[in-house]
């Protein structure tokens, strides 16, 4: 991942955290579904859409199987003033 990718990634973490109340951080390239329940995944999805001020499309959950998937297409998307 790129720095902008890591630093989204590390965002992403902290609302999972905030958010959810996770009691784990997930890995990078670990498949997001496998540890988040259907709910739980929604919510992250627009807890991401919110802070980082994007639309994520059902394509995009179709690619965005991993952290580092999610964190590539928001880093990719996102204006540059509301990346951390």
């Amino acid at each position: 991942m790129t720095p902008r990718e890591q630093a989204v990634a590390e965002e992403i973490r902290a609302i999972a955290r905030r958010e959810l109340r996770l009691g784990f951080d997930p890995a990078d390239h670990e498949e997001l579904a496998a540890r988040l329940d259907s709910l739980a995944l929604l919510s992250l999805v627009v807890a991401v859409e919110d802070r980082f001020r994007i639309a994520l499309t059902e394509e995009d959950a179709a690619v965005a199987r991993s952290l580092a998937d999610l964190a590539r297409i928001v880093a990719a998307r996102a204006a540059p003033e509301v990346l951390p």
